[in-house]
């Protein structure tokens, strides 16, 4: 079921003054609502001296909705402790307040002065990052994904709004709907943000680490633009102001199927050598006869399904998209955005492919020529 906002029970928020104690009797005064909804309530607040109104160190406060979603966000704060990508956990406790001792369950943060990425994209003025620095903080994302997803946590809710910045780097935050599953194959699909999961959701029973992967493709375009970025901005991904193997690497994390990458591990050694991959047009084959080709572009020689006849009289193929025995790709000089994302989706595959090992030549427009005796323009 989707994730959804909403004041839940009768909890009345904290005041703005009021000071309430921890297990360890650290005292933390609250300053400041910030938000409330159905994750409970989040407050400003400063963490005080113990025999003083001194303060020692601001903080965030979260009052959790229920106790299951408290026993989470401790435990995901202690299991990752020590880590630079994580909103840091400094203390977690129970206490009673209000009418008849009403048990409130508070997670406390470090304080993120600098907000989150979906305060950027709100300012309306910020255009977003160069790819050399969202390359550098996907990849510490990535890194952060690799060990949940070996552990078998799933953060489920990566989104602008829940990634922070600290000296300008991520950190991700919000762990109220992680989970950590012995068996995540079998980890329902209970809670998500429909904006920031794939258009075809509903299809599926169980959470899988791939869907963690989706979402950071969709911060990915948001950290390049500077415009938040939900799945309905999927087929602009072919526009983006960025280089060819990250736009690549964006393709395969947001992919609905086949060669997409299933966990932080796969989606990281991606990012890491894409980038190292050769598309540039070599001399290829000798000879065409049994190969399996594929062609994008635009060509100077005829249109594509000229050619496509010409290269099938030489002996060979001639495939739709690139696949697992594709081993010829023919690309034109340009590449016309204009001819739409199919052209596109076929150089992303081929590289993905390539980096994986698969036997594929790209050959240009005039090796093409050569090899089925035209003469070219």
């Amino acid at each position: 079921m989707p994730y959804r906002g909403g004041v839940t029970g009768a909890r009345q928020p904290l005041r703005a003054g009021q000071i309430i104690v921890g297990d360890t009797g650290l005292r933390y005064r609250i300053d400041g609502l910030l938000d409330g909804g159905g994750f409970g309530h989040v407050y400003r607040a400063s963490r005080l001296a113990s025999s003083s109104d001194r303060v020692t160190r601001k903080v965030c406060v979260k009052v959790c909705a229920s106790a299951a979603d408290w026993h989470g966000e401790a435990h995901m704060g202690h299991l990752l402790a020590g880590r630079r990508e994580v909103v840091a956990l400094l203390d977690a406790f129970a206490f009673g307040s209000g009418p008849g001792r009403m048990t409130r369950y508070v997670i406390v943060t470090e304080w993120m002065r600098e907000g989150t990425v979906g305060d950027l994209v709100a300012d309306g003025v910020w255009a977003g990052w160069r790819p050399a620095r969202v390359r550098r903080e996907i990849r510490g994302l990535l890194g952060l994904l690799t060990v949940m997803h070996a552990a078998g946590v799933t953060h489920r809710d990566i989104k602008p709004d829940n990634v922070f910045l600290r000296d300008g780097r991520l950190a991700l935050g919000d762990f109220g709907i992680a989970k950590h599953a012995l068996t995540p194959r079998h980890s329902p699909l209970d809670a998500y943000t429909p904006a920031y999961m794939p258009a075809d959701v509903d299809d599926y029973r169980h959470w899988a680490t791939w869907f963690d992967i989706y979402q950071l493709g969709l911060l990915t375009c948001t950290l390049l633009t500077g415009a938040d970025w939900t799945n309905d901005d999927i087929s602009r991904i072919r526009d983006l102001d960025a280089p060819e193997d990250l736009k690549c690497w964006i393709w395969h994390a947001t992919a609905a199927k086949g060669t997409r990458y299933v966990d932080g591990t796969q989606a990281l050694r991606a990012l890491t050598d894409l980038h190292k991959v050769d598309m540039s047009p070599a001399r290829g084959p000798a000879r065409l006869a049994g190969h399996r080709v594929v062609i994008t572009g635009r060509f100077s020689t005829g249109t594509q399904q000229e050619l496509t006849t010409l290269i099938e009289e030489s002996g060979a193929a001639v495939q739709s998209m690139v696949g697992d025995d594709t081993t010829v790709l023919v690309r034109a000089h340009q590449i016309d955005r204009g001819l739409g994302a199919h052209e596109g989706r076929k150089l992303f595959a081929a590289r993905e492919r390539k980096r994986r090992g698969q036997a594929l030549h790209v050959i240009d427009e005039d090796r093409l020529c050569r090899l089925i005796g035209l003469t070219p323009v």
